[in-house]
């Protein structure tokens, strides 16, 4: 093992109780080794991991529990991982929450399709009160917890889903990502305890001593250009027309494109959102179809009107975020990141990957590119959306211990 995969394998604060690994191991089980052997020191109560598709996932699901067997494990596949390191392919990332500052309740929802508000009030109050008898907090549970959703990202169900939890939990924020498939758009699977899925979701709910934010930003700008929603297929997520023209030629048009020139890249740099109140919400293109159709990521619907954005500074704006959420709860000791792959495409466009590691390895994020991202009950794109956990309230200035 090289010098600098045994640093991405090891990255743990004992003091705070907070572990962070990563492993570009292509063996499942040497990379479930050293995954363990950086989270094990915190005496973890869960452990949440990321990992690329090329993982043969039953090993790896057999490895996993082998080496945290009676704990909560929870994950998904990616489209890119965040480890220690920044900003990794191939790999995978995790953390760990600690038995002394953390407690958890989670649940695997299956058939997405059929889960109701009612399911949703059901599981949720069900999870609170087991939640309370184990709480590492006197204050009301509802003040000092997140929720954590992971979802199937090829499942076109986040928005029900994540509605109706969001209405359930009351004023408990929730904060989330869609499973990745590194943009094969095939088969995206999550994790919970011993087992992959599809179709499905894993939620979890997490009480905390320490101080968190809750947050959900993107960098764009708008631009002059309209395009109208006039036909479309809202259950699959496909628009057919925008201004009742084929809508990949429209799309094209605004943005001075050729047909040929339409991929991921181009989807990322050319970005369009729509307009809700006083807010920009990013409405991202995942494919183009051979009908010239154009497959979204998220919920679209006849009538909508999407303005055309762009990109005025992706790295300074999220330096800025860093800033903003260190005045909220101080050193950040662990920030569990939802990263949409369009930012990564754009990182990459820009040749910006090691400035932009650098600021996640800066600030302790641990997390994954994203076929969508999470909070509260919207499902968004182009976001970079997550939780930034600082130290317990009673613990000023902890030294960290890094091996």
């Amino acid at each position: 093992m090289s010098r600098q995969q045994a640093q991405l394998a090891v990255a743990q604060d004992i003091v705070s109780g907070v572990a962070r690994a990563g492993s570009e191991q292509q063996d499942p089980v040497r990379a479930a080794a050293e995954i363990y052997r950086a989270l094990a020191p915190c005496e973890p109560t869960c452990v949440v991991f990321y990992c690329c598709t090329r993982y043969p996932l039953e090993l790896l699901a057999r490895e996993l529990s082998r080496y945290f067997p009676d704990i909560t494990v929870i994950g998904c596949t990616s489209a890119g991982e965040i480890t220690p390191l920044g900003y990794k392919k191939h790999s995978i990332s995790a953390f760990g929450l600690s038995q002394s500052l953390f407690a958890v309740e989670s649940v695997l929802i299956e058939n997405l399709a059929a889960f109701t508000k009612s399911d949703a009030d059901t599981l949720v109050d069900g999870m609170l009160n087991n939640l309370r008898k184990k709480a590492v907090t006197s204050s009301p549970i509802d003040k000092q917890c997140f929720a954590l959703s992971l979802l199937d990202g090829l499942s076109v169900r986040e928005e029900l889903v994540i509605n109706a939890l969001s209405e359930s939990l009351h004023e408990i924020p929730l904060v989330g990502g869609s499973a990745g498939d590194d943009q094969h758009f095939v088969d995206t699977q999550v994790f919970h305890n011993g087992k992959f899925y599809s179709d499905a979701a894993v939620f979890m709910l997490v009480n905390t001593a320490c101080n968190f934010e809750v947050f959900s930003q993107h960098h764009l700008a708008p631009m002059q250009e309209k395009l109208v929603v006039t036909q479309v297929s809202p259950d699959l997520r496909v628009v057919q027309e925008f201004n009742a023209e084929p809508a990949a030629l429209e799309y094209c048009r605004i943005n001075n494109l050729k047909l040929e020139d339409l991929n991921s890249r181009t989807f990322a740099m050319y970005p369009l959102a729509v307009q809700i109140g006083d807010h920009l919400y990013i409405r991202s293109i995942q494919q183009v179809n051979d009908d010239l159709s154009l497959t979204f990521f998220c919920a679209i619907d006849a009538g909508v009107v999407l303005t055309q954005m762009t990109s005025p500074g992706l790295l300074s704006h999220t330096s800025m975020i860093f800033n903003l959420l260190e005045e909220s709860v101080g050193e950040i000791q662990l920030l569990i990141g939802f990263d949409c792959i369009h930012r990564r495409a754009e990182i990459d466009e820009y040749q910006l990957e090691e400035d932009m590691s650098e600021l996640y390895m800066e600030h302790n994020v641990i997390g994954f590119s994203t076929y969508g991202e999470q909070i509260n009950g919207l499902h968004l794109n182009h976001t970079f959306t997550g939780v930034a956990i600082g130290y317990p309230r009673d613990q000023a200035n902890p030294d960290l211990t890094l091996t």
